[in-house]
């Protein structure tokens, strides 16, 4: 009788609760996913299966959340269907594995099928053979972000994502814009650039300033990190009792990591006016900002000591030796001359202590 499915069967179980659940899959995964709102990253499992019910084959992908969260957002439970050709009747899926790099859903069938959906939306991305033979086993690839395979002849297979044209393929051939900036922003990758910058325009035009300055900050490639895109926050007239966009902008950018030098700067300045000097020792101390030597010459108006940390790892020679000879710890500058391998012109440096130090 055709088809001739092999039932899948599965058992899911809870270490917490001590209790089982049976599933009707062929094949399933964990993976870990951050809901927006939730600072707590959420269970998923994600099961492939294929079963024929009164004469009927529904082949379906589930990602549904393990022991949501009380209180907080949750993962909402998403399934697609499995479309498989009219040759692969027989077929069914024996692997999947998930990618955390690129928050893709491998699933792997026995006739050397391979289906990729997004995890997020269970949205399909793409359908291949990749085996002739069939593939009995595989195991994820983490550094690359894709997955291996066995098949029965004994070949060692690796597929992975191809970074360069993935995001052009899921905005053009899939026409799915807002999965193509995703992938985009997720795993770090070119193609979107238009589709970035064309989403950010609308943002700013609609004045959602938070959302726009999440999307500058996650923007694949550093793409919208510029210094446009710091004026253009500046240019927002502020209203009274709000927080100014541009501050927001920069809060954004610190919660994400590291600020350029040129956002370190700006950032920097609002903060000398307002004079409060205690945010930038602690940004310092957190390594959250690029030292420059603009940056020196700027808290240089306000604090010393401080400047000449920032100079020192701007590696600006020049006015770490000048700083150390106003402070007149001249020992320091053969020291740290010697050091960085620099020759102080000593003649200038003279002439400069002799204006502010006779």
């Amino acid at each position: 009788q055709r088809p001739q499915l092999v039932k899948g069967n599965m058992q899911l179980f809870s270490v917490d609760q001590q209790r089982s659940q049976a599933l009707e899959a062929h094949a399933a995964s964990f993976a870990t996913f951050k809901v927006p709102g939730n600072e707590n990253p959420s269970t998923l499992i994600c099961f492939a299966s294929k079963a024929t019910n009164a004469g009927q084959i529904t082949s379906k992908l589930h990602v549904i959340e393990l022991g949501a969260q009380p209180g907080k957002p949750g993962f909402s439970k998403k399934q697609a269907d499995l479309f498989f050709p009219p040759d692969f009747q027989d077929d069914f899926p024996v692997a999947m594995q998930i990618s955390q790099k690129y928050g893709l859903v491998y699933v792997i069938t026995k006739l050397g099928l391979l289906f990729v959906y997004d995890l997020e939306t269970a949205a399909a991305v793409y359908r291949n053979r990749i085996s002739p033979d069939p593939i009995f086993l595989t195991a994820e690839s983490s550094t690359t972000g894709g997955f291996y395979a066995i098949n029965r002849r004994g070949q060692v297979l690796h597929a992975t994502v191809n970074d360069a044209t993935v995001v052009p393929f899921v905005s053009g051939q899939l026409n799915n814009l807002e999965l193509a900036v995703n992938l985009a922003k997720r795993a770090n990758l070119p193609g979107a650039e238009n589709l970035v910058v064309q989403r950010f325009q609308e943002l700013f035009s609609q004045t959602k300033y938070k959302e726009a300055a999440e999307l500058a900050a996650e923007s694949p490639q550093g793409l919208l990190r510029t210094p446009e895109t710091v004026a253009k926050f500046q240019s927002v007239p502020v209203q009274a009792g709000q927080t100014p966009p541009l501050l927001q902008y920069f809060g954004t950018l610190l919660t994400r990591g590291k600020l350029n030098a040129y956002e370190s700067l700006e950032l920097s300045r609002l903060v000398v006016n307002q004079n409060k000097k205690n945010l930038l020792e602690n940004w310092l101390a957190e390594d959250k900002l690029e030292c420059s030597e603009e940056l020196g010459d700027l808290v240089k108006t306000v604090d010393n000591d401080l400047a000449l940390k920032i100079y020192i790892k701007a590696r600006a020679t020049p006015k770490v030796v000048a700083a150390f000879a106003e402070r007149r710890e001249f020992d320091k500058i053969l020291i740290y001359s010697k050091q960085v391998g620099y020759t102080p012109d000593y003649l200038f440096l003279l002439q400069t202590i002799l204006r502010t130090d006779p």
